[in-house]
């Protein structure tokens, strides 16, 4: 031990300072996400106290539960469940993710392949699904509703007989004019102090049915919702309680804008196009991305780290998960 740590310091003061910094800085970030660590983490299986350290396995200390008589890691049921990497770089990752880096820029920066990237974002995304059904968004005050369309992507396979089109280029434009069946409709509200969601369910326009399949569970009677004058968030107010107003009227148009949406809008089709398109199978995924992002994305990266990789949080999926879970079929 004496003989590796007079290596380090030898090797220490030989590093330029910008390395050095770097080094440190590399550390301290090792250190806070591991800092969180519970010492004996009640167990994910049956939430029982009466825990034990049981060694390790592949470095990581390993409990055994005296209720259930099983045995799990600080991991297991989390979102680094069964994952070669450590959580720095899992919350490295989720940090790319939040602020829009792209895949592959991520594998070249934390040293894995483009696959391995596919698969830990599609994994950060499920996860970020599951936390808003689990703790959904609860739209009250003055809120925004409105929607934004993104043309169907088939992107990584084939367009199908169905779709009833040829294969687009990036950037290309709908064949028809119009909102036609070709757009995906994402429908978004937002509260005027930051809380924010949007979900995808259609093609063109939404009825007033779809409408309250999205928003329904969502909206507090006591809402204030300004709409740009679709009828059918009408029906709004029989469901929730809410009181819709149409911002286009004439009485309302000094006062009231949606001004606040349309700049969840611009986030969205930003971050869409700098992806390059979103297959629609997995729009629902990035939908959830879109909303915590726009909301928080400042310093949320820390936090959303602990929610996802709380042991109580069961945000684990395997990569079988990601070809299957909650698809978009439109």
């Amino acid at each position: 031990m004496k003989d590796k740590m007079k290596t380090l310091f030898d090797y220490i003061k030989n590093v330029c300072e910008s390395d050095l910094d770097r080094i440190i800085n590399f550390v301290i970030g090792i250190i806070s996400v591991s800092q969180h660590l519970s010492d004996r983490p009640n167990c994910p299986y049956c939430h029982s106290s009466k825990v034990i350290k049981y060694g390790h396995a592949n470095g990581k200390q390993r409990f055994f539960c005296h209720e259930c008589e099983k045995t799990y890691l600080h991991s297991t049921g989390t979102l680094t469940a069964h994952s070669h990497f450590s959580r720095s770089v899992w919350a490295d990752f989720i940090h790319d993710t939040l602020t829009g880096e792209s895949l592959d820029s991520s594998a070249e920066n934390l040293g894995f392949s483009h696959q391995t990237a596919f698969n830990m974002r599609h994994k950060v995304l499920m996860a970020l699904q599951d936390m808003l059904e689990k703790e959904p968004v609860l739209l009250s005050g003055i809120t925004e509703l409105d929607e934004t369309f993104v043309l169907d992507c088939y992107k990584g396979k084939e367009v199908p007989a169905e779709a009833n089109r040829n294969a687009r280029k990036h950037g290309a434009k709908a064949a028809k004019r119009g909102i036609s069946n070709e757009y995906i409709a994402i429908c978004t509200g937002i509260q005027r102090d930051g809380k924010a969601m949007a979900e995808t369910i259609n093609r063109a326009k939404p009825s007033s049915e779809e409408l309250c399949e999205i928003f329904g569970t969502h909206i507090c009677g006591d809402a204030l919702v300004l709409t740009d004058g679709l009828r059918s968030y009408n029906r709004l107010e029989a469901v929730t309680g809410c009181t819709v107003l149409d911002v286009k009227h004439e009485g309302n148009k000094k006062l009231l804008n949606l001004n606040l949406v349309n700049s969840l809008h611009s986030f969205i089709k930003e971050t869409y196009n700098y992806y390059r398109g979103v297959a629609t199978k997995y729009i629902n995924r990035y939908n959830a991305l879109f909303s915590i992002a726009f909301r928080c994305a400042g310093g949320l990266a820390a936090s959303l780290f602990d929610s996802l990789c709380n042991i109580d949080g069961c945000y684990w999926h395997g990569v079988h998960d990601i070809r299957n879970y909650q698809l978009v079929i439109l």
